[in-house]
């Protein structure tokens, strides 16, 4: 018997690719760390869908490397149509990546069987608490300059 968690992503990915293509959601659970402390690898689920045309920043996608690698990453940037890539837990940008190479795109994820939707205000605050903090910290040295 086959059990569906001993499946690497490249050996599902044929049936979760004809579900997303049908419009369906698939949950899956990512094994790699670079999106901590977001997603704790093997615990964390990921809800993901096809993804529409016009792609943001601050969106998770799942995309394949030129090399084969699946990846889930955070949008940084967009630039001249390509997408700049990076997790949560890594220092560097992965830039260059091409819509061709984007398979789908997280919308929500379970965190103790809670679903947090990657389209809310906790997600919205996550994804800016560096800017957030930045900024708070500039108002804060503009006051005792004061």
């Amino acid at each position: 018997m086959n059990n569906f968690n001993d499946l690497s992503l490249t050996e599902m990915w044929p049936v979760m690719e004809e579900q997303i293509n049908s419009g369906k959601s698939i949950k899956f659970t990512p094994g790699g760390t670079s999106m901590l402390p977001l997603i704790n690898p093997g615990i964390d689920s990921v809800l993901i869908q096809k993804a529409p045309p016009e792609l943001k920043k601050y969106e998770i996608l799942l995309y394949r490397r030129k090399n084969g690698d699946f990846v889930l990453h955070r949008v940084v940037k967009v630039k001249n149509g390509e997408y700049v890539m990076r997790g949560d837990n890594q220092n560097w940008h992965e830039p260059g990546i091409t819509r061709d190479q984007i398979l789908a795109r997280a919308v929500g994820m379970y965190k103790n069987d809670e679903y947090i939707s990657f389209s809310g205000v906790k997600y919205w605050i996550y994804t800016r608490k560096r800017h957030i903090r930045q900024l708070l910290s500039r108002l804060k040295n503009k006051m005792k300059k004061s």
